[in-house]
């Protein structure tokens, strides 16, 4: 007998209503590469920058990246 190893998918993030926009393309690819350089769906980076342009930022998505600090080596601190 085979064993099912189904993970039950994605996670749910609640409730979700779409939105649609058209964009220029140098729009499109701008944002693509930005949600790609923080490691998020698109989808995720505009919702994230949607909840803080409406001031509901406890709804914006997180983006997985962390920044990176460059350490300032110790001889230049002192």
């Amino acid at each position: 007998m085979t064993t099912q190893r189904y993970r039950g998918g994605r996670y749910s993030k609640g409730e979700r209503l779409p939105l649609l926009t058209r964009v220029a393309p140098p729009v499109s690819e701008a944002v693509r590469q930005r949600a790609e350089s923080r490691g998020m769906s698109v989808n995720d980076f505009i919702a994230s920058i949607l909840a803080r342009e409406v001031g509901l930022s406890e709804f914006a998505p997180e983006s997985p990246v962390q920044q990176k600090h460059e350490e300032l080596p110790i001889l230049d601190v002192a």
